[in-house]
């Protein structure tokens, strides 16, 4: 334990009900089927002794509450003064000869329903394994992207198998670019074991560029449904971590983009620095918290190359299937650029952005009241990505057709205005492959 820490156990909440699983598409987006203004769970937490410890939230409330009321619920139970921590989810009972790591746990409208839980293993060697120290710092943090489980959706599993190996190697040669560490993909064991004999998933993992977290929740069609637990949990989970570890709380049709090229620790500085220089030019106090959570705005792409029903295709194609699909002419074109992507082929983008954007996320600042567009930071502070050191890519028609226009229309579309994205493409390899080049002369 840290000077001035005190034993406790932190929990997140998910509260529904059962007979409104499947309401409406927008229960677990935006609203619980339980109104957290109205019902909030009481629990108790029962040691192995005997002794009972109230769950309290020990941080005070959102000053201004978010549009939606699905923010998991953050509960504490600080243990009795005679137990110490014996760091990382065990807390040692009776002057350190053993450690309790295993508690029962009720609610007051159920008291004879108690449900047992044991603490997860102490997370240093996995926060080691993802942002080591000797090459990651503060300044210079590690990026993970965080994927919530692949549902079917109805898909044959053959294919939805096949499928979700494609969209993870575009996704992570994407994320190599940006000079990301990699991708922490929530799954169940069932598609874990599918996605593990495909001879994509088994190179990314040998290569240490994509860890599976366990995840047995119901898989049901509602929308979003797991977006606010799965970031509550990585949150949450990589709480005990350094500060050189950030996450991406994006989709698989959502790339974090630079108009300058600019890979992700150019990125990351440049977010820093900007929100800080806000912060001084809004005389806050000098003591101001760090800056831990940025929500990026997020832009609409389009692609006038591909009708719009073909897109998906794109995206589930493997990369060799889709290089080898290309004309002789624009495959010799390709020449000295970045491998074959499937962004290649969007060249309009929106001229404003959503209205909603997505998340980076500092988990070692205690993040919390996370949703599938923000939170906030109970240890830092949350700011607008400034854009113009990144913004999100949001593929519109990336699943299926949500905007049919045909090409000729996007040069007079109001909305819709040409960019060149192999261009940047371009640029962002040459920097990342730059970067790793001097990352592997560091370590000799």
């Amino acid at each position: 334990m840290l000077p001035g820490q005190v034993p406790a156990v932190h929990a997140l909440i998910w509260v529904e009900a059962l007979d409104r699983l499947n309401h409406t598409a927008w229960d677990g987006v935006a609203r619980m089927a339980i109104d957290p203004a109205v019902w909030q769970p009481k629990l108790t937490l029962v040691m192995d002794d005997g002794q009972e410890v109230a769950g309290e939230q020990v941080y005070a409330a959102a000053p201004l509450a978010l549009w939606n009321q699905v923010q998991p619920l953050d509960v504490t139970f600080t243990l009795p003064a005679q137990h110490s921590s014996a760091g990382g989810g065990a807390a040692a009972v009776g002057g350190g000869e053993r450690e309790q790591q295993c508690f029962k746990v009720w609610e007051a409208s159920f008291p004879d329903n108690k449900a047992p839980f044991c603490l997860p293993p102490f997370s240093a060697a996995l926060c080691h394994r993802l942002a080591p120290s000797a090459t990651y710092t503060p300044d210079r943090p590690a990026l993970w992207s965080v994927l919530i489980p692949f549902r079917s959706m109805g898909t044959p599993w053959a294919a939805h198998v096949g499928r979700t190996a494609a969209r993870l190697q575009h996704h992570l040669a994407y994320l190599r670019e940006m000079g990301a560490a990699g991708v922490l993909l929530y799954s169940d064991a069932l598609t874990r074991r599918a996605l593990e004999a495909e001879a994509s998933v088994q190179r990314f993992l040998r290569e240490g560029r994509l860890l599976f977290v366990t995840w047995d929740m119901m898989e049901r069609r509602t929308y979003q449904w797991d977006h606010h637990m799965v970031y509550g949990h990585a949150l949450l989970g990589l709480a005990g971590c350094g500060t050189n570890l950030w996450l991406q709380l994006t989709d698989l049709d959502e790339m974090m983009f630079s108009v300058y090229g600019n890979t992700w620790l150019r990125v990351h500085s440049c977010l820093v620095e900007s929100a800080m220089s806000r912060t001084a030019a809004a005389a806050a106090a000098p003591e101001a918290p760090a800056p831990a959570v940025f929500r990026l705005y997020r832009v609409d792409v389009l692609s006038s190359r591909v009708d719009p029903e073909a897109e998906a295709a794109l995206w589930y194609t493997p990369t060799a299937a889709a290089a080898a699909a290309e004309p002789a002419g624009a495959a010799a074109e390709l020449a000295g650029r970045p491998a074959p992507h499937p962004l290649d082929y969007y060249d309009r983008i929106a001229k404003t952005p959503l209205w909603t954007g997505k998340m980076v996320a500092c988990p070692a600042a205690r993040v919390v009241d996370s949703w599938a567009h923000d939170a906030r930071a109970v240890l830092g502070s949350r700011h607008e990505g400034n854009a113009s050191c990144a913004f999100i890519l949001h593929v519109k028609n990336y699943w299926q057709v949500c905007v049919a226009v045909r090409p000729r229309a996007y040069y007079n579309a109001s909305v819709f205005e040409p960019f060149r994205f192999l261009a940047f493409r371009t640029t962002a390899a040459r920097a990342a492959r730059r970067g790793q080049d001097s990352e592997q002369d560091s370590r000799g």
